[in-house]
């Protein structure tokens, strides 16, 4: 999570890492984890500061890339105005920030077997097929270069809207369940439609 020269692109995007020493991607955090959309979609967090995205983004989200190889990664619409083969973090100054997208997965005894995918787009930047596209470009790396053969999606039965991305994806609605990894809260589960039953990921 520290390589400031990765990146995933895909056709309008750029997926990359988070770094905790720009302060433009801890303010990002602060800003999108603070928009009434994910808030409603989430649940609210304690990102309200720089610092505390700082802090967060260098000790449990590092955390997450050292003990699985992904995590969460900052989304990126690529700018109109600079040549393909410029630098990349050149290219990074001058593109929009949007959102964000994650693979995650626990790391305790009860933790599923494959990672859960979720995403986050500004309220201004969302209806313009970004959380897919950006879904699709992390999926297709993790299987290619990290190995990880399938990935669930996980959220709040009354959240539509991934719901909806989901269901672009052409995954599938495996129901609802109450999942100790998340305190045991009934969760809508979806999974691509070749994923084994539910129960050979731990749940």
């Amino acid at each position: 999570m520290s390589d400031p020269n990765f990146f995933i692109e895909t056709e309008r995007l750029y997926i990359c890492y988070f770094l905790p020493s720009v302060d433009e991607h801890c303010d990002f955090l602060v800003k999108l984890y603070n928009t009434p959309e994910f808030i409603e979609g989430a649940g609210k967090t304690n990102i309200t500061t720089r610092e505390i995205a700082r802090d967060r983004l260098s000790k449990r989200f590092l955390a997450d890339h050292e003990r699985n190889g992904y995590g969460i990664y900052l989304v990126a619409r690529k700018p109109a105005d600079l040549p393909a083969d410029a630098p990349f973090q050149d290219r990074l100054a001058r593109a929009t920030l949007v959102g964000s997208v994650t693979l995650m997965r626990g790391g305790g005894p009860t933790a599923y077997k494959a990672p859960d995918l979720g995403f986050a787009i500004l309220p201004e930047e969302m209806r313009k097929g970004f959380a897919r596209e950006a879904a699709l470009g992390l999926l297709a790396y993790a299987k290619e270069k990290l190995g990880v053969p399938v990935a669930l999606g996980i959220t709040d039965p009354k959240n539509k809207a991934s719901q909806a991305v989901f269901r672009s994806l052409g995954w599938e609605d495996r129901g609802e369940r109450a999942l100790v990894e998340f305190g045991g809260e009934v969760c809508s589960v979806w999974a691509p439609a070749d994923a084994e039953p539910l129960e050979a990921y731990g749940m």
